[in-house]
Parts: C-alpha cells; sequence; structure tokens
C-alpha cells in the first residue's frame, strides 16, 4: 500500500474519479486484454477484459476464468492487481471485495472501482507536444569567446523525461546549431511544478522551409547532469500536462 507520501511523489498516480472512470471506458471499448492475479502470488492468474462498467454501484464487470477453483481462490482473496497495457501506456490497479456474479447468462466477476490507478508510459522515448496556447521556454546561457555572456529565451517544441526540442526561426536565430554541442546550465521553469536547472546536449539540427519562405530550425536535444530531484520535477509536469490535455480531448 502507498503512504500519502509515496502518493504525492508517484507522478503516473491518477487518482481523478473522472479520468480512472475513462480510462477503465478505454479498457471496455478496446477489449484490452488483462492480467489479473492475487496480489503477492502472481501464479494464480487468469486474462480477462472489462465488459461493463456500472456508474451507479460504481463497480466493473470483468470476465472470470473457465476454471471454477480459480475463481473461488480469487475472488477469495484480499486483494487482486489488473496489469495491462492500451496505446503503448502501462496500466496498473488493484481491487478488493470482488463478487462471482451471473453476467449476461455467464459467470464474471464484479470489482469496486479503483481509488487510483497508475498510468506509465516509457517517458524516455515519449515526448509530449507543448500546447500553442501554453508555451514552455528556457533560458540558455551563451558564453562565445570574444563576445559578452548572454541569456537566451528559447521555445520548447516538446518534453520528455530525456530531453527537449527547441524551435527557433531563422530570422531570430540566436542559438548555435552545431550538433554535439552543450548548452550549460540551462533553467527550465514549469508552470505549477517548479524550477529545473540542466545541461543540453544537441543530437539533431532539423531546418523546415515555411510557407512564408521562412525557415523554422528544431534542436533536438539530451539532458545531461540532470538531479533525480528534476527529473521527477520533469515527469510530474509531463503527467499533469498529459492528463489535462487528455480531459479536454474527452470533454472533461
Amino acid at each position: 500500500m502507498q503512504s500519502p507520501s509515496d502518493r504525492d511523489d508517484d507522478p503516473f498516480l491518477i487518482t481523478s474519479e473522472l479520468e480512472i472512470r475513462s480510462i477503465l471506458r478505454s479498457l471496455q471499448r478496446h477489449a484490452t486484454l488483462t492480467r489479473m492475479y492475487i496480489r503477492g502470488n502472481s501464479e494464480q492468474s487468469i486474462m480477462t477484459t472489462v465488459l461493463e462498467l456500472d456508474d451507479d454501484a460504481q463497480r466493473l464487470i470483468v470476465d472470470c476464468s473457465s476454471d471454477a477453483a480459480l475463481n473461488t481462490r480469487l475472488a477469495q482473496a484480499s486483494a487482486i492487481q489488473f496489469d495491462t497495457q492500451l496505446d503503448q501506456v502501462s496500466i496498473h490497479f488493484s481491487g478488493e471485495n470482488l463478487e462471482l456474479i451471473d453476467y449476461e447468462a455467464q459467470p464474471a466477476f464484479s470489482v469496486p472501482y479503483p481509488a487510483s490507478l497508475r498510468r506509465v508510459q516509457r517517458r524516455e522515448f515519449y515526448r509530449v507536444d507543448i500546447p500553442l496556447g501554453e508555451p514552455l521556454t528556457c533560458t540558455i546561457p551563451i558564453t562565445e569567446p570574444g563576445k559578452p555572456p548572454r541569456r537566451i529565451q528559447a521555445r520548447l517544441k516538446d518534453l520528455s523525461a530525456g530531453g527537449v526540442a527547441l524551435l527557433e526561426l531563422d530570422t531570430d536565430s540566436k542559438l548555435p546549431h552545431q550538433t554535439g554541442i552543450t548548452f550549460k546550465n540551462v533553467t527550465l521553469t514549469l508552470p505549477e511544478t517548479g524550477e529545473v536547472t540542466v545541461d543540453l546536449v544537441v543530437l539533431r539540427v532539423h531546418t523546415q522551409v515555411l510557407p512564408n519562405k521562412k525557415e523554422l530550425i528544431e534542436l533536438g536535444c539530451k539532458f545531461e547532469n540532470i538531479s533525480k530531484t528534476d527529473s521527477t520535477l520533469i515527469q510530474h509536469y509531463i503527467g499533469r500536462l498529459e492528463r489535462r490535455l487528455n480531459a479536454k480531448r474527452h470533454g472533461f
């Protein structure tokens, strides 16, 4: 069981009833295969799917096994774990007080809605796009021989736990565009989350010609010398932004 402090520190934990219900409905809609097992005894497991959500009773209905004895052991367990994947995102939640019921003339399990749910993506590879209406920038100190030090504001295109993509118009270009260059002590201010300081190594430079003939320059960068605390803050921000965008897409 997670303590309150563990919950606060878990950037993947979802506790919003609307978000949890939305994810469960997605599992139902896609008939996603889900591993269901007794917590602490993963050998006692079955593959199941979400059949229905009963909002009035606050319970979900899931398939049970053809093995009646295994169904009984699952129903008598003090805690059940559910693990699945949807759109390359791992989803984990637990259940208690299972009931064996008849559902459309077939045996099934009735499980209370979980109070929390973990939605985990490999964020080292997954990048969340920064909405145009909520721009995010970072401050990059630039030191060049024979020139006074400068601090440049750069706009972020996207963000992951492993790095960022920066955008510049050629007419406003102020950053060096060489691959392999390292920007030291870059400050990234994350709304409602905090401020982090990292080094950025430029891995990729891509130029796109816009319809107005201007060039948009994108710098793909990875983080270096990032602390565990700052990495956690970035994951918190990504999780918060992604949940807000998902809520907007679902009309919440």
